[in-house]
C-alpha cells in the first residue's frame, strides 16, 4: 500500500470553485450595470432652449424601405450661452447628430451600447441648432413591426431637451 503522507493535496477542485465564483460575480455585476438607465437625464430639469416641434409622427413606414430621419430645430432664447454636453438616444435603432453653428457632433446612440462622449458645444444667445434623428426600422428585425416610440435627449448646462418621435413600422 502506497504511503499517502508525503503526497500533496489536490487543489484543482478549490481552484475551479474560486474561478466559478469569480466569473459569477463578474457576470452578475455586468448584468446589474447594463440594467442601469442612461446618463442622469432623469435628474435634470427641462432646458430653457426653445423648439416649435419636439414630437414627430412618421406615420406608417416600411421596414423594407430603410432608414427615416427627422431634423428638429431649436433656439437659445436666453441671454446666456448654453452648453450642449451630451446627446443620446433611447434605443440602438436610433442615432442622432447635433449641428451647432458650422460644427457637427455625432452620430450618437444609446448609452448602454457604448460610451457616449461629451460634446462641449456652446449655443450662443439667439443662435439656432439642429438635431437630426435617424431611425432604422429594420434594426430589430421582423419582431420590430408595429408601433414604436423613441427619444433623443440633449443634456445641456441648464437641463435637458427631449425630442420624441413615433411610427407604425410595416414589413
Amino acid at each position: 500500500m502506497p504511503d499517502k503522507s508525503n503526497q500533496k493535496p489536490d487543489n484543482s477542485t478549490l481552484w475551479i470553485t474560486i474561478i466559478t465564483i469569480g466569473l459569477t460575480v463578474l457576470i452578475v455585476g455586468g448584468v446589474a450595470l447594463s440594467g442601469k438607465k442612461g446618463p442622469s437625464a432623469a435628474n435634470l430639469k427641462t432646458s430653457q432652449l426653445q423648439t416649435d416641434e419636439s414630437n414627430y409622427d412618421f406615420g406608417s413606414i416600411s421596414m423594407a424601405k430603410g432608414k427615416v430621419s427627422k431634423t428638429f430645430t431649436f433656439q437659445n432664447t436666453t441671454s446666456q450661452a448654453v452648453t450642449a454636453k451630451k446627446l443620446y438616444t433611447s434605443c440602438m435603432c436610433t442615432q442622432a447628430t447635433l449641428a451647432v453653428a458650422d460644427k457637427i457632433f455625432g452620430p450618437f446612440g444609446m448609452p448602454a451600447h457604448g460610451f457616449i462622449p461629451g460634446i462641449d458645444a456652446s449655443i450662443e444667445p439667439g443662435a439656432e441648432a439642429k438635431i437630426e434623428a435617424v431611425f432604422d426600422p429594420a434594426a430589430h428585425g421582423p419582431a420590430g413591426v408595429g408601433p414604436i416610440a423613441r427619444e433623443v435627449i440633449l443634456e445641456t448646462s441648464d437641463g435637458k431637451l427631449t425630442f420624441k418621435f413615433k411610427a407604425q413600422v410595416l414589413p
